[in-house]
Parts: C-alpha cells; structure tokens; sequence
C-alpha cells in the first residue's frame, strides 16, 4: 500500500495517458494527465493476487454464475452502508453508465424529460438524448462554496406531466458532495409525489472522507426503494474501472423484470470470468486497502488546499466530502473560462476536465483527479500555477 508510488502507465493502453487520446481529447500529447477518474495507484493486493491464481489455472471460459460477486457485495453493503439488501432485489450489470442508459431506455418513452441536476457527469446528458429524450436540468445551486439541490425548481419540473425519470449523481460528481438523508428524502417525496422513478448512481460511495456517511438512496424505506434504482460498483472504489461490472438494486420486483428482460434483449447481463473474481475478491478482501487509500486522500486535499491559499489565492477547491476528483473554481482569478483553458494546456502542459463539460454551471471551473501519489500531484499543481503566472488577482 505504497501510494506514493510511481507507477508507469505510458504504453499500458490507458486512457489516462494514451498520447492517442489526449491528442483527440486535448488537441496536444505532452500533457500531463489528471483528467479521466481512474487513480494512478496499483489495485488491492487481492486484485493481482486472485488474477495471478486464475492464470495460473489456465483456462478463462464461461463464468457459471455471477452470485459469488453477488453475495461479496451484499456482504459489502451490510458492513460499509449498515444496508441489508436481499438477494433477489439485486442484478449484475456490466458498468453504471451502460445499466443507466438502458433504464432511460426502458423507463421513459422517446419525447419524455428526463431530470438531471447539472453540473453533473457529462454521460447522464449524453444517455438522454441519446435515447432520443430531452434533458431536463434541475441546476444545482452555490451556496457556501457548496453544491446544494433547489428543491423548489426541482418540484416544478418533476410536476411536469413529460417529466418521468430523474437521473441522480449520489455522491456528486464533480462536486463530491455527500447528499443528507433529508436532502435525499425530500428528492424521494418529490419524485413519487409526481410519478418520477429515480436512478441513482452511487459510483462513489465507498469513498466518502469526512464525517458524513453514505445514504444509499433505496434505504431510505419501502416507498423510495420502489421507485428507484440504485447502482454501485467497486470500480472506483478499488481503481479498477477497466473491469465494467457494478450491481442495481431493486425494490420493486416488476421493474426489476422490465429492467432484467431489457438486458436480455440486448445481451447486457454477463460479465467476464476475470472481472468477476476481482470484484467478489475486493469486496471480500479490500478493506485495510480502502481505509489506506482514504487517508492518503485526505491528505492530498489537505495539499491543494494548503498550495491554493499559498500561491493561488485566486483559485479554490470546492472541498469534496467523497471521491478523487477536485472541482476546481477558477472564477476569483479575473479570467475567462477559454482563456484558463488554453493556458493550461498551452502553457502548463495540464490536462484537466473543463467544467463546461458538465453543463449548466460549469463556467469557470475545472475538474482536477488527486487520485495520485503526491509527488506527481505537487508537479500537477506547479503546472497549474504556472499557467497563471503574471496574470493572476491577488
């Protein structure tokens, strides 16, 4: 559990650091990546342990099952999120964004609203339109330098009779804001008041850093559960996002129906013999790895925090109570959102998410994965620095 470890990932057909796909996604290959989430820290010892077994076998047929994983992650729920989840509420899925854009498919019709609070991961607008619905944004609003709902517009778009799903980010990506119980309990009210099924992406709930838990959105009782899908996975959590396999829960077995004869028809139900065995091992065997992991994160806030009020006074951290990745406020420094944008790739060589990729909101931040040995995240930030040098607003 060395996390200042430099691992070496050029050459490795990731997407973090292909010069490939930062020269399509940035226009430039010599930058240095904290954009895409996935960490630059070496799994769990369980993940090489258990893959190391299964090559060692040899053969990498057809998994029999996926319940092995299953009933890891059940286990999981209960120990991490105090959640009892019963067997036959939960499904496999290969990825949260695929299992998310096949319920807009199957819970809306072509021509509905679908809710989203932006800014928010760009792939929720992206599965929206695709499927042939129209976005329907519910913006987040500032208050304290923290993300918080406006439940007041969110009633009236939900009251809206083609408004028929809400797509939630819980915890919020890019803000890494841990959702209360009575925020999520008044999204719950709301929603069935007016007909709305939520699903509920919680990609990041394992990695929560301050005080505050995790409220898994279907715990909130019977009702809610009802009306909503909630999706988790180990991706994130145990950085291995490349595998694709998370779990929905259900807690209504008709639309766990609609939801598992959907994958049938488009053959979305099976995962690989590999990717299955390093989930159930994570969950069964990642914990002391997890706790580590989450220390060294908060020190890597501490870090930018304390670099930020040294030599960026200008620039902020809106402070994530989950995750790895950092929204980035840029506004306090007097310049445009193109203007930050090119020179930080132009002049610091940095590649980070432009907030405008996430939507309404957007403007003016930046999105930052600290996911990252501290050395190479102290280099990061000389980077950004840089890239304002001469210019910035005391």
């Amino acid at each position: 559990m060395d996390f200042d470890k430099i691992i070496d990932r050029k050459n490795s057909n990731a997407a973090k650091w292909d010069n490939r796909v930062l020269k399509a996604r940035f226009g430039s290959e010599d930058l240095l990546p904290f954009w895409v989430a996935d960490m630059d820290f070496a799994s769990p010892p369980v993940v090489t342990e258990v893959l190391k077994e299964r090559a060692d076998h040899g053969i990498f047929g057809y998994p029999a099952s996926d319940r092995g994983f299953l009933k890891a992650w059940q286990d999981w729920a209960e120990r991490e999120h105090n959640w009892s989840v019963p067997m036959s509420d939960i499904c496999f899925t290969p990825g949260i964004v695929g299992a998310m854009s096949l319920a807009v498919h199957l819970y809306s019709s072509p021509g509905d609203s679908v809710i989203l609070q932006e800014p928010v991961y760009q792939p929720f607008r992206n599965m929206i339109v695709r499927n042939h619905r129209e976005p329907l944004v519910n913006e987040l609003v500032m208050e304290g330098a923290r993300y918080h709902m406006d439940f007041e517009d969110l009633e009236e778009k939900a009251s809206r009779p083609e408004s028929t799903m809400l797509l939630l980010c819980s915890p919020h990506n890019p803000g890494g804001r841990v959702w209360t119980r009575e925020e999520l309990t008044k999204v719950s009210e709301i929603c069935r008041r007016n007909g709305v099924f939520v699903v509920s992406d919680e990609i990041h709930a394992d990695l929560v850093l301050g005080e505050r838990a995790h409220i898994p959105f279907a715990s909130l009782g019977e009702e809610t559960a009802e009306n909503s899908m909630t999706l988790m996975a180990p991706s994130k959590t145990f950085n291995i996002a490349g595998e694709k396999l998370s779990v929905a829960v259900f807690g209504s077995p008709e639309k766990k129906q609609i939801y598992t004869d959907g994958q049938k028809a488009f053959s979305l139900y099976e995962g690989s013999a590999l990717a299955l065995a390093i989930g159930e091992a994570v969950y069964s065997g990642g914990a002391e790895w997890l706790i580590a992991l989450k220390i060294y994160l908060r020190e890597n806030i501490s870090y930018i925090e304390e670099y930020f009020e040294k030599n960026l006074p200008g620039v902020k951290l809106m402070k994530p109570d989950a995750g790895f990745i950092g929204w980035i406020d840029f506004r306090g420094t007097g310049l445009g959102h193109k203007e930050i944008q090119d020179r930080l790739q132009r002049k610091g060589k940095i590649a980070l998410v432009e907030g405008t990729w996430f939507g309404q909101g957007g403007e003016g931040f930046f999105r930052l994965n600290y996911g990252c040995p501290r050395s190479l995240l102290r280099e990061g930030l000389e980077r950004l620095s840089a890239s304002l040098a001469d210019d910035l607003i005391h």
